[in-house]
């Protein structure tokens, strides 16, 4: 895109990799105190969620660390008519990370569903969203529906999304990628119902 080109649309074509957060493991509450040039102190407690990916890198104040979004793919479209598939970067060397797409909580992030929303900075309006699920029990891969059973119920639900009957969201439809290759399709479906009889 040309200098002057600003983005007018944005339109995830592939999750995260990781959509399920795991309490302890993945995040807890509490915050990060960071000081100067420092890689900051977790301190538990109170009621914020605090991501312990790279948590602490990015302010000498309160942090509430970073959300892994690597495998994020988004196409972009800018004012000039061109388009460009750009995927999440993310790369540590010290204490700097960089990353050219950015993300933000429209509301306090709590335990359960919780939507993201991706834009480019300068942020101008323009962006889409994907949610996450932070949970004290990790799901079982396959448990498409979570109701703690991998069975039929889930593989037809997976076939649905395959027909674009039901699209899954973000969480579910890493949840259905059994074989953990970015795609949903009837294999996925078969290996739940592999998985239901073993």
């Amino acid at each position: 895109a040309s200098a002057a080109a600003t983005v007018t649309s944005v339109k995830i074509i592939k999750y995260p990799a990781r959509t399920e957060f795991l309490k302890g493991a993945d995040w807890d509450f509490g915050y990060y105190d960071v000081p100067d040039n420092g890689f900051g102190t977790f301190v538990s407690g109170g009621d914020k969620v605090a991501f312990k990916h790279y948590g602490g890198y990015h302010t000498r104040y309160e942090d509430l660390g970073m959300l892994d979004m690597n495998g994020l793919v988004v196409r972009v479209t800018y004012s000039d008519g061109k388009t460009a598939d750009i995927a999440y970067k993310e790369t540590v060397s010290g204490i700097s990370v960089y990353q050219n797409i950015y993300a933000s909580f429209r509301k306090k992030v709590k335990p359960g569903i919780n939507s993201v929303e991706v834009y480019f900075k300068p942020y101008n309006g323009v962006s889409d969203f994907y949610d996450i699920n932070l949970v004290t029990t990790a799901t079982e891969k396959g448990d498409v529906n979570h109701d703690g059973k991998v069975n039929s119920a889930d593989a037809l639900i997976v076939l649905q999304h395959v027909v674009a009957i039901k699209l899954l969201n973000a969480v579910d439809y890493n949840i259905g990628d059994m074989n953990t290759d970015g795609s949903i399709n009837s294999f996925d479906a078969l290996l739940i119902l592999r998985k239901a009889v073993a």
